[in-house]
């Protein structure tokens, strides 16, 4: 079966949605301009308000996806088409945050659970993308962690096992304009990793109070680096392999929100030779247990870097 052929009913829509509003109960000045509901940002179309947003919008965007797919309009030209259908119908690209997290909130989310991991990556893609046909939907399933499993070794078993609530969160909460490459620096796009931390902030806030235990795994060098200010006894200038090879496991505490956050980050898993790296391999095996959520990816994986990140010898470490 293909994923990016299946969608969300309306009942899985209203689960994931009702998700959202025990988290965020009242989305703060500071979320609606951190998520971008304001839309003044050019590319700030990927979340939707999820307390006002309904099944038939979020329908009425998909269906108006396929037929722009079907255009043939060029790679700006269907952008801004694609930005034109989100004004139309009132609603972003997925039905909160991002595709991620509205899968994630599907799968972990119960009243009952009172610990959040957030997996902290650095930005979301292109609105388009001229390596793929098929534009993104709100009511898309298939586009999620769990179908992807070069990503697996980058989350604990926590989060496969839905033992904890998790939250996938981008740093920078936009898209990419249309055809812009798929990594690198954002700083020309006028919205300032200060601005994100301020963003940042304001979500970490809200989720506590929701939850009594918000742990955080930041995939990515660029999401460290924007973060050092935040992190307790660690030098501005430390580079991320630094940090690992130098105290592998080391939950570090990072301020956000008002909070001394328990914090680990890793390398991003895009990077597949990161995780042939056996000192990344055994950070990611000694952090995870450290932060209490198990080892690296599903249970039941067959994905080679899983299984190695499951098998290494950590050793013993002392901090």
């Amino acid at each position: 079966m293909n994923r990016n052929n299946v969608t969300y009913n309306a009942d899985q829509v209203d689960r994931i949605r009702l998700a959202y509003c025990g988290i965020f109960p009242e989305i703060t000045p500071g979320l609606s301009d951190y998520w971008g509901l304001n839309r003044q940002r050019p590319w700030s179309y990927v979340t939707s308000n999820f307390h006002t947003s309904t099944y038939e919008q979020y329908f009425a965007l998909h269906s108006e996806v396929q037929n722009i797919d079907g255009q043939p309009l060029g790679t700006w030209g269907k952008g801004e088409a694609l930005r034109e259908a989100s004004r139309q119908f009132g609603v972003g690209y997925s039905i909160g945050l991002c595709p991620w997290t509205d899968h994630l909130l599907g799968e972990t989310y119960s009243e009952d659970k009172d610990r959040v991991t957030i997996l902290l990556g650095h930005d979301w893609y292109p609105i388009v993308n001229p390596e793929c046909s098929r534009s993104g939907s709100p009511l898309q399933t298939g586009d999620a962690l769990h179908f992807v499993e070069r990503y697996w070794p980058a989350a604990p078993q926590a989060v496969f096992d839905s033992s904890t609530v998790a939250l996938f969160i981008n740093l920078y909460p936009d898209y990419r304009p249309p055809g812009d490459p798929k990594c690198g620096s954002l700083r020309r796009y006028g919205y300032s990793y200060a601005q994100c931390l301020l963003g940042l902030d304001a979500t970490i806030a809200a989720l506590a109070n929701r939850f009594r235990h918000i742990q955080v795994i930041s995939w990515g060098a660029n999401v460290w680096e924007a973060l050092l200010p935040r992190v307790q006894d660690v030098a501005r200038n430390t580079r991320l392999s630094r940090y690992f090879r130098a105290a592998p496991g080391k939950v570090l505490k990072m301020n956000a929100g008002g909070r001394d956050l328990e914090y680990l980050p890793i390398f991003h898993p895009s990077f597949s030779p990161t995780f042939s790296n056996e000192d990344h391999l055994r950070h990611l095996k000694k952090g995870f247990s450290s932060l209490g959520l198990g080892l690296p990816g599903p249970s039941t994986a067959t994905n080679v870097h899983v299984l190695k990140a499951r098998q290494i010898d950590v050793g013993t470490v002392d901090f």
